[in-house]
């Protein structure tokens, strides 16, 4: 069962229907019930609500700077990444159900922990209101918001880049492959540069092992 009383002091949320957290604690593969849709839902609105949220943290944080900046540090602070690092931050994966034969142990399943997060913030939107869910953002996201005292470069757009610099070709994703369960697949792609390198990325989406894969080419040009 799932400590109700303990979860929600991590989260610093009293729930009014604490169902709702449950859901957002239940991922599909403990029911192993296709039907079962709830989980699924409270991820696709906290999704939502956690885009709209950070759009307007950022743009309250940082007024002088450009959409494009803003994109920027949009793009780290909502990646599968950052949502299971904040999982992990406040101990979500002692808390969440899944199957007996997944666990949370060196790394693994960090997508089901990335889409345990926009559940959860998905639960909160419901259990209160929009205001509610947007302070709980900004106090859970303040510190890696501040780590950033400029926008972090995009490695796609960093790879990109060196390649024009250097009169490269340009960065070719290819080999792109799906692995592992339904409820928690894991994306693998190949970058590489004519003449000069490959290397493989892996994550939660495509667009996130594009960029685990510019990030290694990027340190392999680096070090050549």
């Amino acid at each position: 069962m799932i400590n109700i009383k303990k979860i929600q002091l991590n989260l610093n949320h009293k729930f009014h229907n604490e169902d709702l957290l449950i859901d957002a604690l239940t991922h599909t593969s403990f029911l192993n019930r296709k039907k079962e849709i709830k989980f699924e839902r409270l991820e696709f609105l906290g999704d939502r609500v956690l885009g709209l949220a950070m759009s307007d943290i950022l743009y309250e944080m940082f007024p002088n700077e450009s959409e494009g900046d803003l994109a920027k540090r949009f793009a780290v602070l909502v990646s599968g990444i950052t949502l299971a690092e904040i999982a992990i931050k406040i101990e979500l994966q002692d808390f969440i159900l899944v199957a007996d034969n997944l666990s949370f142990k060196n790394g693994e399943n960090n997508s089901i922990l990335s889409d345990s997060m926009e559940a959860v913030i998905g639960a909160i939107f419901l259990d209160s209101n929009y205001k509610t869910a947007l302070i709980f953002i900004k106090n859970i996201w303040n510190e890696l918001i501040l780590n950033y005292n400029s926008p972090p470069q995009d490695p796609k757009s960093k790879l990109q880049e060196l390649a024009m610099a250097k009169k490269y070709s340009m960065p070719l994703y290819s080999d792109y492959s799906k692995e592992g369960p339904d409820h928690g697949p894991i994306y693998k792609v190949l970058v590489s540069i004519n003449n000069i390198g490959k290397c493989y990325g892996k994550g939660f989406s495509k667009k996130e092992a594009e960029r685990i894969a510019a990030i290694s080419l990027l340190k392999k040009i680096e070090s050549m």
